[in-house]
């Protein structure tokens, strides 16, 4: 299985990189934290490096705006292929009515 991860950040300065990664191609997985204060996460060992799970919705949508998702706000990653209908609520968001009938209220007007 094929999951898309960034590189695991040791410094909050470390600059954002994802890849590709085969669990197939994981030689063992942790919990790791950077700094004693901070939340542990699981990070994924291989022989090319260690990744994270993209846990920003920042980083989320960089990594996977190629597959057609963007960014709505500060609160959704929406796939557009997936939207039938958007119905802006006057000075209250916006909500997002999918092909398969689910619906997303939204905080940005659209």
């Amino acid at each position: 299985m094929i999951r898309r991860m960034k590189k695991l950040q040791l410094k909050k300065k470390d600059s954002f990189t994802w890849k590709d990664v085969d669990l197939k191609d994981v030689n063992y997985i942790d919990k790791w934290q950077r700094t004693s204060n901070s939340h542990s996460e699981l990070a994924y060992h291989t022989s090319d490096g260690s990744y994270q799970e993209l846990d920003i919705l920042v980083e989320a949508a960089e990594a996977y705006k190629d597959q057609g998702f963007v960014l709505v706000g500060r609160t959704a990653l929406v796939q557009e292929c997936k939207i039938d209908q958007i119905i802006s609520i006057e000075n209250n968001g916006s909500l997002i009515k999918f092909k398969d009938g689910s619906e997303l209220y939204v905080l940005k007007q659209i």
